[in-house]
């Protein structure tokens, strides 16, 4: 159960400003110093583990400011666990013990764990440059010793940051105290915030979501996350933790509902979009628990097969890796059926400028949305990655996850509608997934891969623009609900409602307006 330690004072924390632009100069604020507390403001280059465990082992330091590294730290840096939601996947003592806690398969190698270590002291992400520089220019001035080792003289530049939150205790504790207050005072302060948010499914053919499909019915899931996660607040781009697969299957959605006799197919399609996956899987796990207690329209046994992208945005020379899970192929129905799905899949990027690939039979399925399902039930899918193994990006669940380090960029000199009209590796991706749900063979979708012929992909601004970078979505005169978060995405928590949020919703609700006629919204 989650522990909350409020890291900051009611009235805000304050200390000497100290500003660290190399790990040496650390040792002036941790035990040289005469005038602690300290106030570090620490060159974000300089942000990793080893540095954050100093300073939370002295009481010299009342706070934490950190200057954004730009450009990206090249050594990498992820505060998330090596092994993503581990204990809350398909492997564990019980099932799959040689695959437990990532054993033989570290996925994140980068991953320094800080997310999940609780600091006494507030910590800040400054993003303005000018900022910086103001703190930096009072340092200098008031801060830095006369003379080596001598102390500065008075007055001394301090800073205060002021960050207190109400919560405490445990999350029982905590939530008790959020309802006493909301059932009793005027003015109620909410103490905790709920993980709590809303996951976004549709389908090819109309579905009645008050009533139930037929149980010999068999459907295609794909699927995907759509929420992202940071160590410091409000700031969780999620380029290619999330929005690169998000972005290809809606893509490939609006090619399907646009693409000739989709809906004389044999099999319904159903996009899902989950919600609150970086915590232990809160999303799948809601609609799975929603599935067998059938409180959803669907039941696990409707699913014929699963689909679901991970991180799609790093590939190198263009190879996706194809993931399926070898306990479940132990049984030689499902197996038979996984055996297809790859089949399918490598017949239907011929052509696509897509290479896929199939790790060893031994290797379990990395962090994804499936192994939820799998745990109960055994069901053919495949997951859809840029990697073989660990991940390729350097920066999962970091502020550095953003476009530039997705490798997005154009040939020099296009004009801003030339670009809409580049195909980048993001519409490769949806042109792959185009052919496997619908039909590789189909006349429509071989025009697709056709450099020479302009498909419905062509004309989409999804072919070049990620949303996160929202420079490609037009302005419309009239205002369309958003369909992919009633709450706000990134991250997966409702504190506040804030703008950044919002601009997120309204460019997915442009985006999926056109072919979601019958978005639905599922409560995770």
């Amino acid at each position: 159960m989650p522990i909350f330690r409020p890291p900051a004072s009611l009235s805000g924390d304050t200390g000497v400003i100290h500003v660290v632009e190399k790990e040496e100069d650390l040792e002036w604020a941790l035990s040289k110093g005469p005038h602690p507390p300290y106030m570090i403001l620490l060159n974000g280059s300089l942000f990793s583990r080893e540095i954050l465990m100093q300073l939370k082992g002295t009481s010299r330091i009342s706070g934490l400011a950190v200057a954004a590294a730009s450009p990206a730290p090249s050594q990498g840096f992820s505060p998330g666990l090596k092994c993503p939601n581990d204990g809350f996947g398909l492997y564990s003592e019980q099932h799959g013990p040689e695959y437990a806690h990532c054993n033989g398969s570290i996925w994140n190698p980068w991953g320094s764990g800080v997310s999940y270590e609780d600091f006494p002291f507030p910590i800040f992400l400054l993003q303005d440059a000018n900022e910086t520089e103001v703190i930096k220019e009072c340092f200098r001035a008031h801060n830095v010793p006369a003379a080596a080792g001598a102390a500065p003289r008075f007055p001394l530049c301090a800073m205060q940051l002021q960050s207190h939150m109400h919560a405490a205790a445990s999350t029982v504790t905590c939530m008790r105290r959020s309802s006493l207050q909301s059932t009793f005072s005027i003015n109620p302060e909410i103490v905790c915030d709920p993980l709590l948010d809303y996951n976004v499914w549709s389908s090819l053919k109309p579905i009645n979501a008050s009533g139930k499909v037929e149980p010999e019915q068999r459907l295609i899931l794909a699927a995907t996350r759509v929420d992202s996660h940071s160590f410091f607040w409000n700031v969780a781009p999620g380029a290619e933790a999330a929005v690169g697969s998000f972005v290809s299957l809606l893509a490939a959605a609006q090619a399907l509902q646009a693409a000739p006799g989709a809906l004389q197919l044999p099999r319904n399609v159903l996009f899902v979009f989950f919600q609150g996956e970086t915590f232990d899987y809160i999303g799948s796990s809601r609609l799975v628990f929603d599935m067998e207690q059938e409180k959803f329209p669907l039941r696990l046994e409707n699913i014929g097969a699963f689909l679901e992208l991970g991180q799609v945005s790093l590939r190198n020379d263009s190879v996706l890796w194809m993931h399926t899970d070898p306990i479940s192929r132990q049984n030689q129905s499902v197996d038979s059926q996984v055996q297809n799905l790859l089949d399918v899949l490598l017949s239907s990027s011929s052509g696509s400028n897509v290479s896929l690939q199939e790790p060893e039979n031994s290797q379990p399925l990395p962090p994804s949305s499936f192994q939820r399902f799998l745990r109960s039930r055994n069901i053919p899918g495949v997951v859809l990655s840029d990697h073989r193994t660990a991940f390729h990006n350097r920066y999962f669940q970091s502020i550095y996850d953003t476009a530039e380090n997705i490798r997005m960029s154009y040939p020099e000199g296009l004009t801003p509608e030339e670009r809409l009209e580049f195909v980048t590796d993001t519409a490769k991706v949806t042109r792959l997934l185009y052919g496997f749900l619908l039909n590789s063979n189909n006349s429509w979708f071989q025009s697709l891969i056709k450099p020479d012929q302009k498909g419905i992909l062509g004309e989409a601004t999804l072919e070049s623009n990620i949303p996160a970078f929202p420079a490609g979505i037009p302005t419309f005169p009239t205002v369309i609900p958003a369909f992919l978060s009633i709450i706000p995405s990134f991250p997966a928590t409702i504190p506040s409602w804030n703008s950044h949020f919002s601009k997120w919703d309204s460019h997915l609700s442009w985006l999926s307006f056109p072919f979601f006629p019958a978005c639905h919204s599922h409560f995770s």
